[in-house]
């Protein structure tokens, strides 16, 4: 599987929506896709497993690393643009990954997994944040 390559020193907020402080249910490193958990606290997401942790409740890119469960981290929310590492490409939309925390192309995704556009590839180097969560759709491949 393809996934973006991120490193926290290349994601940098651009424009758009941004939610400051939001608390870390759990370790993750800037550039990881997460998601609103039931607990009100922000996990990685992915496609393969439940509905929530493919973006039911939304999806944000992490803008910092949280280093434990309970620090508290700013994510860019749906409409932000996003500065990433390399490799982006225009016109591909991404996806959560089979591996927490991961965007992949849609031809990357796992089979059967959950569908939710998060981010469109407008530069090299960023990203359009996106969110088209639909609860019943699974591609089939």
């Amino acid at each position: 599987m393809t996934a973006l390559t991120m490193t926290a020193s290349g994601i940098a907020w651009v424009s758009g929506p941004i939610l400051k402080g939001a608390k870390a249910g759990e370790a993750f490193d800037a550039g990881d896709c997460v998601y609103l958990s039931a607990s009100n606290t922000y996990l990685k997401a992915q496609s393969d497993g439940t509905a929530i942790e493919a973006g039911q409740n939304g999806l944000f890119l992490a803008l910092g690393t949280a280093e434990a469960a309970g620090q508290r981290v700013s994510l860019a929310r749906p409409g932000a643009i996003v500065t990433v590492p390399t490799g982006v490409a225009p016109g591909e939309v991404y996806f959560p990954g089979a591996t927490a925390g991961d965007l992949v192309p849609l031809a990357d995704r796992v089979n059967d997994s959950k569908v939710t556009q998060f981010a469109l590839g407008i530069a090299a180097t960023q990203l359009l944040l996106l969110w088209a969560y639909d609860d019943g759709a699974v591609f089939a491949t």
